[in-house]
């Protein structure tokens, strides 16, 4: 948003902080209603029917009608605001469609189309890699989308946009066969924000990991491999200082990272998260996703290492770039140089334009 107002953009975020990360937007929504005791029970049966969170939506909507119109507004996803539920982000779309002749969507995080295409098992692991009827209730938000009112949204916002913009290589697949989406716009990052070092070296070598808070996250981005391979490490007398966080605003997120070495993001992912993309910006050794359909698809060598959800592959990693670190610094510096050239906030706007132009 700073960059389309640096460049002499009027634009707004409609945004509820998205949970604990505790991001600031320019159109704030109410807070949204606790749930009680009766209504906690009675959520999944709302959810299912569409009903749940539609008195957040009530709430909202005198201020909803207060904001003006644009030219074009942007959805990250048809769950556009997650507290009002199923036919509150309808009614909250038709609303926004009323505002601006142009709506598109980001393909970013969950949605009907991604989860369908994570259940064929086209790709060799994925979020519900790790699922069992046990954990089901750690997978409601992505059973959620298959729901008969979050359907009729889905298919709604995707009639009313002109383009669905995938960020990931993940969505892109979802989306292959829609006429609708465009090639990929890579997440946008302010590269200035984030400082590399090269001639620090810390002793011994911080690794951040960036596990969320939720214990539904610890299935679906597989942290479990991680966990393992930290275990290895130690039984090994592997020296390395530890640095977690959970659950943090991203300014202290931000501040956590900045003097750490090796990043530990994800491991169900086929493609960088934005956790990912954070620690390369920040000349860290990343493991995230990178697998090679990735790499051909982009046509680039990505200097990140493919973290796949193996936690004895993941500690041999570990232990040879602790041990041999000097032959991994170059890393740090490629990583910093390639969210420059492929990240860059400015590169990523002037691809949105060039969308929104269309």
């Amino acid at each position: 948003m700073e960059q389309l107002k640096k460049e002499g953009h009027e634009c707004d975020l409609l945004s509820d902080g998205d949970g604990w990360k505790g991001f600031t937007s320019t159109l704030s929504l109410p807070k949204r209603d606790k749930l009680t005791g009766v209504e906690k029970l009675l959520y999944p049966a709302l959810d299912f029917i569409g009903l749940a969170g539609i008195r957040n939506y009530l709430n909202s909507q005198q201020f909803l009608d207060s904001i003006g119109d644009y030219d074009v507004i942007q959805l990250i996803n048809p769950v556009a605001v997650k507290a009002f539920g199923a036919l509150g982000n309808l009614l909250l779309i038709r609303k926004l469609i009323k505002k601006a002749p142009r709506l598109y969507l980001c393909a970013l995080g969950g949605d009907f189309n991604v989860e369908r295409f994570y259940l064929t098992k086209t790709l060799k692991y994925t979020p519900w890699s790790n699922f069992s009827f046990k954990r089901a209730f750690h997978y409601y938000q992505n059973i959620s989308f298959f729901f008969p009112m979050y359907l009729i949204l889905h298919y709604y916002t995707l009639r009313n946009v002109k383009k669905i913009i995938p960020g990931l290589y993940e969505y892109k697949q979802a989306y292959i066969n829609n006429s609708k989406c465009t090639e990929i716009i890579n997440l946008p990052i302010n590269c200035e924000a984030y400082k590399y070092q090269e001639t620090k070296i810390n002793s011994p070598l911080k690794i951040f990991y960036s596990k969320k808070p939720h214990i539904g996250d610890y299935y679906k981005k597989g942290y479990q491999y991680f966990d393992e391979a930290l275990q290895i490490l130690k039984a090994k007398d592997v020296a390395f200082e530890l640095v977690t966080a959970n659950g943090i605003p991203f300014e202290e997120y931000k501040q956590l990272l900045s003097d750490c070495d090796i990043l530990l993001d994800q491991t169900l992912s086929y493609d960088r998260g934005m956790s990912g993309v954070i620690g390369m910006a920040n000349g860290m050794i990343t493991f995230s996703g990178n697998e090679s359909a990735v790499e051909a698809y982009y046509r680039k060598t990505i200097p990140c290492i493919n973290a796949e959800p193996d936690s004895q592959k993941i500690s041999s990693q570990l232990e040879d770039i602790i041990v041999n670190y000097p032959d991994y610094v170059h890393l740090r510096e490629e990583s910093k140089k390639f969210v420059k050239e492929t990240h860059s906030v400015d590169i990523i706007v002037a691809k949105y334009l060039k969308v929104w132009s269309e």
